[in-house]
């Protein structure tokens, strides 16, 4: 088996380029779904970041631990990645050294528009090449982690036609689960968000979403917490196959992907924002509804239901008819923020657990919220319930 590069004219372009943490993988190449153990070499630091890119964004990564210099850890590759080159690169945990290589990802059961492969059987003509890219450094900001662990999205800011600044951008991270842990990034210019989480840890489910000031979710999606600038372009891959190791390898892989364990989901706790609920409805003594708009009618006080310039709102208060509507309520259905109340109201009430109302004054960054209003379904994993136009979803380990 091998993977030869035709032509290396394109420069990849990544940040820093000092040599101080090296990486290794067990394999030239791999397929979409198996697991690529990674090792790496570093002096006098604790903790290495190893990121696998694209041109997108990062689709995989890890935290390791070293000791005397010395750490492994494995990173398990999406099934759905596109078959082409990505660079797996390392960073320290106190500083942005860094090494990079590449690596030939292959996705032998699916194609994709973005696939940049060329198949070629083992016995078939082909020019050599030394595999090697060149890197053009360019030096960045040191974006240090400091309390908990640093999260960075890209958001994209131009929506029909309109184009917003980062100071018209609400960024929110919240994990998906039976708790309620929210966070609000920090916009580092119009495109960018930061979150700084803390308290949680593990392999979790996590959803991302950008508001603007017109009510609009943007897209938006997580990226690397430490690099600046993707590659601008990759080496295409030219992949001289063995049929049979191709297949042996899928058939393994499969089996691996059906042994991984899911992702951690929170159990249920009333008190983790460090107090408990001013009101708890637990439907599992109350009539079943078919609706959530109906549970809210017959039994939930203090939660008023009021358009806002036309648009849905919810909004909680601790006295009846005390409702202050010039701040907004912070609703969520399984930790995840709600934008879209029609859709929330018309959710099937036989799915949702807990009705949870905070009807204090609640911060978490730049946004002020009066109260909150948390629907928390019996599975905690959003069944039947998908994410809101732009937001993203995804499985992520937190060290």
């Amino acid at each position: 088996m091998k993977l030869k590069v035709l032509s290396l004219i394109t420069a990849i372009v990544l940040t820093h380029s000092t040599y101080a943490v090296t990486i290794e993988t067990d394999h030239p190449w791999y397929l979409a779904g198996e697991a690529m153990r990674v090792s790496v070499k570093a002096d006098e630091v604790s903790t290495v970041y190893a990121e696998l890119c694209d041109t997108y964004g990062m689709v995989a990564g890890i935290v390791i631990s070293l000791q005397e210099g010395l750490g492994r850890g494995v990173i398990e590759l999406p099934a759905d990645l596109h078959s082409g080159y990505y660079v797996l690169s390392a960073y320290t945990r106190d500083n942005t050294l860094v090494s990079h290589r590449l690596v030939a990802v292959v996705n032998a059961l699916r194609k994709s528009v973005d696939d940049d492969i060329e198949w070629l059987p083992a016995d078939s003509c082909w020019t050599a090449a030394d595999g090697t890219a060149a890197l053009v450094s360019e030096k960045t900001a040191d974006i240090r982690e400091t309390d908990g662990h640093i999260v960075k999205a890209h958001i994209q800011n131009v929506y029909d036609g309109q184009t917003f600044k980062g100071s018209q951008i609400c960024p929110s991270l919240s994990i998906v689960g039976k708790q309620i842990h929210y966070f609000e990034g920090e916009m580092t210019n119009d495109s960018t968000a930061v979150f700084r989480t803390y308290g949680i840890h593990g392999k979790l489910p996590l959803v991302l979403s950008a508001k603007s000031s017109s009510g609009v979710n943007l897209p938006v999606r997580i990226i690397s917490p430490f690099a600046v600038l993707l590659p601008k372009r990759l080496p295409h891959l030219v992949f001289h196959y063995e049929r049979s190791e191709v297949e042996a390898r899928s058939i393994a892989m499969q089996r691996h992907q059906m042994t991984m364990p899911s992702a951690t989901l929170l159990e249920y706790d009333e008190t983790v924002l460090g107090t408990e609920p001013d009101l708890s409805y637990n439907l599992d003594e109350y009539r079943q509804f078919l609706t959530v708009r109906e549970v809210l009618v017959e039994y939930v006080s203090y939660v008023k239901n009021a358009k806002v310039n036309g648009v849905p709102q919810l909004f909680v208060s601790k006295e009846q008819g005390d409702y202050m509507t010039f701040l907004p309520t912070l609703v969520l259905i399984d930790g995840m923020p709600v934008s879209d109340i029609e859709r929330l109201l018309n959710y099937d009430a036989r799915r949702i657990h807990h009705i949870n109302i905070y009807g204090n004054q609640y911060s978490f960054g730049h946004g002020l919220y009066n109260g909150i209003l948390s629907f928390v379904s019996r599975s905690g994993q959003l069944t039947n319930y998908a994410t809101e136009q732009g937001m993203q979803y995804l499985e992520y380990v937190f060290p």
